[in-house]
């Protein structure tokens, strides 16, 4: 799984090259009328996936962050984020074995808070002059562990012993939202969106589960010449 997660670093910062690239190639032509920054956030409803966690349901939570957007054609865009995403899971009513720790009061909660890095290859529908334009998305991301911590019913939290789960987790970002025009220049941008993790959270080979993180996000855009 290190071997993987090492792969995949390689990929997503080949893929983030390659944008750059050919953003450079069709800056002069385009975007310098046409590239933007935002602010994000938004609401996760956050879940743990895979055989070795069970009856695990959404951990209600919250992203914030910004983004950064290149218009390459008309229909066509890249976007780099960079947020705070506060993800886990929660268990009602049973015991919730994370990382080998048995929790089995009323109620389990694992709080997993990530730095994460995502790139999205963005396809816009409709022409520019449109005060309302669709746009669908997908991409890679990179998050960073910030701490991991559980608490029982109403208690406080703990923090996890620091080689219960990885240090990085990867996986793919897709969904579909709206740019709606409230100036010259100025969007409103509410989106919603699936992070599917592909790689195993837990830093042991005898424990598997995969984020899952499904959210409703709002942002607003600048233009930045």
């Amino acid at each position: 799984m290190k071997t993987i997660n090492k792969s995949f670093s390689k990929f997503f910062f080949a893929l983030l090259l390659v944008a750059t690239i050919s953003f450079s190639i069709s800056f002069s032509s385009y975007a310098q009328s046409t590239t933007s920054f935002g602010i994000k956030g938004g609401v996760n409803l956050a879940n743990f996936r895979g055989e070795d966690v069970k009856d695990a349901s959404n951990r209600t939570a919250f992203n914030i962050g910004a983004l950064l957007n290149y218009s390459v054609a008309e229909s066509v865009g890249l976007s780099f984020e960079v947020d705070y995403s506060s993800q886990g899971a929660v268990n009602e009513g049973s015991t919730l074995n994370v990382g080998g720790i048995d929790i089995t009061t009323d109620d389990a909660t694992v709080k997993l808070d990530y730095l994460r890095t995502t790139l999205l290859f963005n396809y816009y529908m409709g022409s520019s002059e449109m005060n309302i334009r669709p746009e669908l998305f997908a991409g890679p991301y990179l998050g960073f562990l910030l701490n991991s911590q559980a608490k029982s019913g109403s208690g406080d939290y703990e923090d996890y012993p620091d080689n219960t789960f990885k240090g990085t987790d990867f996986g793919a970002a897709f969904g579909a939202g709206l740019h709606i025009r409230v100036g010259e220049r100025m969007w409103l941008v509410p989106d919603v969106r699936y992070n599917l993790g592909l790689s195993n959270i837990y830093d042991s080979d005898n424990v598997t589960a995969r984020n899952g993180v499904l959210s409703v996000n709002l942002g607003l855009t600048f233009p930045l010449n």
